[in-house]
Parts: C-alpha cells; structure tokens; sequence
C-alpha cells in the first residue's frame, strides 16, 4: 500500500469528510473524469468506509462518567469500611496477645531492665561453646 496520497487522492477523502471550495471541487471532478484509475480508487474507498462506519454511534448513555465515578466512590468506601471493621474487630485480641507477650518477657528475663523485658538482654559467653575450624583443618 502506497505510504502517500496523490493530490488528487487527498483532495478526494478530504472532500468526503469537509467542505471543499468550489475551485477543489473542479479540479476534482476534471480528474474523476479524464482518470479512470481514481474513479476506481474513489469506488474502493467508498465501499471501505461504507463498509467501516458504524451504523448508530458507540454510546454509553448519559452521565456516563458520574456513574463510572460514583461506583467507583462506593467500592472505596466499602473497602475502608472493611478495614476499618476488621481492625477493630481484633484490636482487643492483639492487644491482649501484645499484653501477654509483654508479661511473658517480664518473668523470664533474668534482669530486671528495659533491655531485660524485651527480651534484648545479652546472653551469657559462658555457655557459648566455640569451634575453630581452621585449628581443624591445619592437622
């Protein structure tokens, strides 16, 4: 398919689509008749945008885009709400779990600190027990 219109191509789909001066309209209708090609090629552009255009155009109705809007307003509100639900729903369970955590880590800390209760103490090196693999690997 050619990548450019003749002149007289684009004068022809122009004419379809807007008014042209009375002046395009003769030389369109001069080259219609003395060429038979281009009336060839008016007849297949024509069937093409018979065959192309619809016939009611796509329509979704009025308010189209403040019911697309609105629906999409309701679905975020219900989201929230779930959330919102949920989290208070189970706020008294984790903060009782939290509570008991906190206990827990209070009793079996073997001080009595901050670092202590949550549960950030140090370990004793005592009971750490070390193995020099390259002492190993040398005999």
């Amino acid at each position: 398919m050619k990548e450019e219109f003749s002149e007289h191509e684009e004068l022809l789909l122009k004419s379809w689509d807007t008014s042209v001066t009375p002046q395009e309209r003769e030389t369109l209708a001069a080259a219609m008749q003395n060429n038979p090609a281009i009336r060839s090629q008016s007849d297949q552009y024509q069937h093409l945008r018979t065959l192309l255009l619809r016939p009611q155009p796509d329509s979704f109705g009025p308010f189209f885009a403040e019911r697309v809007m609105y629906m999409i307003k309701q679905r975020t509100q219900q989201i929230d709400y779930l959330i919102f639900f949920f989290f208070k729903k189970y706020q008294i369970v984790l903060l009782g779990v939290l509570v008991a955590l906190f206990i827990s880590n209070i009793l079996l800390s073997d001080q009595l600190s901050v670092k202590g209760i949550f549960g950030l103490e140090q370990e004793a090196d005592d009971d750490v027990f070390a193995i020099d693999i390259y002492e190993d690997l040398t005999k």
